[in-house]
């Protein structure tokens, strides 16, 4: 067998460069979706950890506990809308939306969501759900879409476990 010459190499060349361009943009491509999961793990963080040494946040967590115990006895109040358990319970409900969008938007880590957060939205999605069906029927107070992030994030933990 002949020894190529460098002609014959160098014909070679472009597959070579080609190769090496596609190898390239595989790693590039790597390193993207690497930091992207870092970013969300960070945010992640950076917000739970901020909820947590949040005072307000803490006391307005177990308030929306104590009123979730009798949310059917606070929905039979006809003014139950302008009442301060149904205030706070919409005002934890809220953050646990934020939290789930920014699940759902791929904004935090799905893992380390569930991970930290996981039975805490799951609970208060459940503990509340009638008082939420009946936010979604009334004008002024909710939409059909009222918490449906929450909702869907919900769902998507009770049949696909992130852990």
């Amino acid at each position: 067998m002949d020894t190529p010459t460098w002609e014959e190499i160098a014909k070679l060349a472009p597959i070579a460069t080609a190769c090496i361009a596609l190898l390239a943009a595989f790693v590039a491509t790597r390193a993207i979706y690497a930091q992207r999961d870092i970013a969300m793990r960070r945010a992640a963080i950076d917000f739970f950890l901020k909820t947590e040494m949040d005072d307000k946040l803490i006391v307005l967590y177990k308030t929306f506990k104590k009123h979730t115990k009798d949310v059917v006895k606070l929905m039979a109040d006809p003014n139950f809308v302008e009442t301060t358990e149904y205030h706070d319970i919409r005002a934890f409900l809220n953050i646990c939306e934020l939290i789930a969008v920014g699940v759902n938007e791929k904004a935090f880590s799905n893992r380390l969501s569930y991970k930290y957060w996981g039975v805490v939205l799951s609970d208060s999605y459940n503990a509340t759900l009638p008082l939420i069906q009946k936010i979604r029927e009334m004008p002024g107070e909710g939409e059909a879409n009222t918490y449906i992030e929450l909702q869907i994030l919900c769902a998507d933990w009770r049949e696909n476990s992130p852990a």
